[in-house]
This record gives C-alpha cells, sequence and structure tokens, in this order.
C-alpha cells in the first residue's frame, strides 16, 4: 500500500468517526454540559422546604452517552447553605426506567420518555403514584434547556418550578 493511499484511508476513517459524532449529537441534543441558571429560573421554595433541602446555589447537570446504548446524567448541586449533593442516573437512548447512583429509595421509580430529540417528560412515582413531572425541552438553537417540573409535596399541596440551564 502506498502513503497517499492510506493517507486517503485514514481521512475517510476520520470523517465516518465525526459524522457518526455528529449524527449523535443531532439526534440527541441533550448531549452536553449544562449550568443552572438561576437568574432566568424560578424555584420553588416550598418545594425545597418540603423536602428539607436548601434550593439550589449552583447546579450543574452532564449528559453524555455511555456503553449499550444509555444516557448518563451526572449531577453536583451546592445548596443556599452550602451543602453539596451529586448523583447519576442511566437510561435507555430511547427512554425507561432511569437506574440511580445513590440508589432512589425502594417505593420510588424515575422514567425518562423521549418524545422526540431534545424533547423529554420525566415522571418521578412514589409507590405507584404520580408525584411529579418534569417536561425537558431543549432549544431549538441547542444553547438552552428549559426543566418544566411540578409535582406534589408530601402533604398533597402542589408546586411547580422552572429551571433554566445554560450549555457550557
Amino acid at each position: 500500500m502506498n502513503s497517499v493511499y492510506k493517507a486517503v484511508v485514514c481521512v475517510i476513517c476520520l470523517a465516518v468517526l465525526a459524522l457518526a459524532a455528529i449524527t449523535f449529537a443531532a439526534d440527541d441534543p441533550i448531549i452536553g454540559t449544562w449550568k443552572l441558571n438561576l437568574a432566568k429560573s424560578r424555584l420553588s421554595l416550598s418545594y425545597y422546604a418540603s423536602i428539607k433541602r436548601a434550593a439550589p446555589k449552583e447546579k450543574v447537570e452532564i449528559y453524555r452517552k455511555i456503553e449499550g446504548d444509555q444516557i448518563e446524567l451526572s449531577g453536583t448541586e451546592i445548596g443556599t447553605d452550602g451543602s453539596s449533593r451529586s448523583g447519576k442516573r442511566t437510561w435507555a437512548r430511547q427512554g425507561g426506567i432511569t437506574k440511580h447512583q445513590p440508589p432512589e429509595p425502594a417505593e420510588v421509580s424515575v422514567i425518562e420518555t423521549l418524545i422526540a430529540p431534545g424533547d423529554w417528560y420525566v415522571t418521578s412515582l412514589q409507590n405507584g403514584k404520580q408525584i411529579r413531572v418534569m417536561h425537558k425541552v431543549i432549544s431549538k438553537d441547542g444553547k438552552t434547556m428549559t426543566q418544566t417540573i411540578t409535582g406534589t409535596d408530601a402533604q398533597g399541596n402542589p408546586w411547580g418550578q422552572l429551571l433554566v440551564y445554560d450549555r457550557q
């Protein structure tokens, strides 16, 4: 094989890999790093009080494709009281029941539902009863993710909040 042929084969291989990466990113615009924009968000302080947790001061979500046609969400959060939390969730790229690290309580299930690329619903159930629904939407330009969340607290009182994230 001459060196020109090897170079052409190498360029073609790199182009195929780049195209595959672009195709996945185009199919799944949620993939990437997102930082909470508090100025554009509307937090429900009653929700945070009901779960005995401080509202976030900083929050980052990182979505990535992992082996087995799965999506992994790893998140970190610093509360207004200085507390910190982190965790991971994984689910099938086309949607499904999520797996958590650290694990959710046994009575809690979370289901990711893919409506269309960049449009997800996340339903949380406790003992089979829906307690929260989140609608995640990526903007057409791919720079913003909004999460509209509604639910009920332990006393059955409704709450809602809007989280706005900027792509990093």
